[in-house]
C-alpha cells in the first residue's frame, strides 16, 4: 500500500452513505462513474473511498485526477470527505472493498463498482429504504449500458433486478435481457440477494458479520453469502427499482484479460 489522500469537507466529517468504489484501471469508466457521484452529492451527502487495485501505474498518472478531488473547493456538493487509496498488489474485490469500508463512519456503506454509471437519485432512493429498520440490505436495477454492442448484454435491457434461487439451489439472475420498462422488472421487493455491484449495508451489520468474506479470493459469490447472512440475522434484502444505474459488466476483466475463479468460488460457496 502506499499514497492515502485525505480531503475533508469543510463542515462537518460525517455523512450519510460512505461510497467506497474499487478501480483495476478501466479509468474511463471511472471517471463515468465518478461524474455520477458527484452529481448525486448535491441532494444527498456523501463520503467518496477510491481503492485501486493495482493498477497499471504508467496509466494511472495519466488519470491521476480522477484521485485529487479537492470537496472544499466545490461548495455545491455535499462531499464531507474523498479519500484514494493505492494498493501495490491486487487482493481482489472483498478485500479491497472491506479495505475501503474501514475508512469510513457513516451509518451506510455504499459497494459501487467503477463500472456503475448511477441514474440520477439512485442513492437518495435507497437510502430512503433504510427508514424500515428491517431491511439490512439494498440493491439497485441495473441495465446494460445503451452503448453495448455485445450480443450477452443486450443493450439498454436488465442486468440485475435482485438474485432468486434456481431449481438447482443455484443463485442466479431473474428477467437478464428483459425490457427495462417491463412492469416485472420495476417491482421493489424482497429478495434472496443483490450484487456487489450496487450494494448499500447498514454499517454495523457489515461490521457484525466481518465484511465481505475474504476466502473468494479475487471475488465473486462474497455478496450473496453477506446477503445470506445479513438475512440469517433477521433482516431483509431489497431491491429498489428506483434506484437505477448503467452497469458495464466484466469491463476491468476484458481490459486485464483475466478469469475470475466463478466454478472454485461456486463450488466454495455450495460447500459452505
Amino acid at each position: 500500500m502506499s499514497r492515502n489522500n485525505k480531503r475533508k469537507h469543510p463542515h462537518t466529517a460525517q455523512s450519510q452513505v460512505d461510497v467506497v468504489v474499487t478501480t483495476g484501471g478501466r479509468f474511463d469508466l471511472l471517471e463515468k462513474c465518478l461524474a455520477s457521484l458527484y452529481r448525486e452529492a448535491q441532494i444527498i451527502s456523501l463520503s467518496i473511498f477510491l481503492i485501486d487495485n493495482a493498477s497499471n501505474a504508467e496509466e494511472r498518472i495519466d488519470h491521476s485526477k480522477l484521485f485529487e478531488y479537492h470537496p472544499e473547493n466545490d461548495p455545491v456538493l455535499n462531499i464531507k470527505e474523498f479519500r484514494s487509496k493505492r494498493l501495490t498488489q491486487n487482493v481482489g474485490f472483498p478485500d479491497s472493498n472491506n479495505e475501503g469500508a474501514r475508512m469510513g463512519h457513516a451509518p451506510l456503506i455504499l459497494f459501487l463498482n467503477d463500472d456503475v454509471e448511477l441514474h440520477e437519485g439512485a442513492i437518495a432512493s435507497a437510502v430512503k429504504r433504510f427508514e424500515d429498520a428491517t431491511i439490512g440490505v439494498v440493491g439497485a436495477k441495473l441495465i446494460f449500458p445503451p452503448s453495448s454492442t455485445s450480443p450477452i448484454r443486450p443493450a439498454g435491457k436488465i442486468q440485475h433486478v435482485g438474485v432468486a434461487l434456481n431449481i438447482r439451489g443455484e443463485p442466479v439472475h431473474p428477467l437478464v435481457g428483459w425490457s427495462a420498462t417491463n412492469p416485472k422488472t420495476n417491482i421493489s421487493r424482497d429478495v434472496f440477494a443483490v450484487t456487489g455491484a450496487f450494494l448499500m449495508v447498514r454499517r454495523a451489520l457489515f461490521q457484525k458479520v466481518g465484511g465481505f468474506n475474504n476466502i473468494y479470493g479475487m471475488g465473486t459469490w462474497e455478496d450473496v453469502e453477506l446477503c445470506m447472512v445479513i438475512r440469517q440475522m433477521g433482516f431483509r434484502v431489497f431491491i429498489d427499482t428506483e434506484s437505477v444505474g448503467y452497469h458495464y459488466v466484466g469491463a476491468t476483466q476484458e481490459k486485464k484479460q483475466v478469469n475470475y475463479p466463478l466454478h472454485t468460488n461456486r463450488m466454495l460457496f455450495q460447500s459452505r
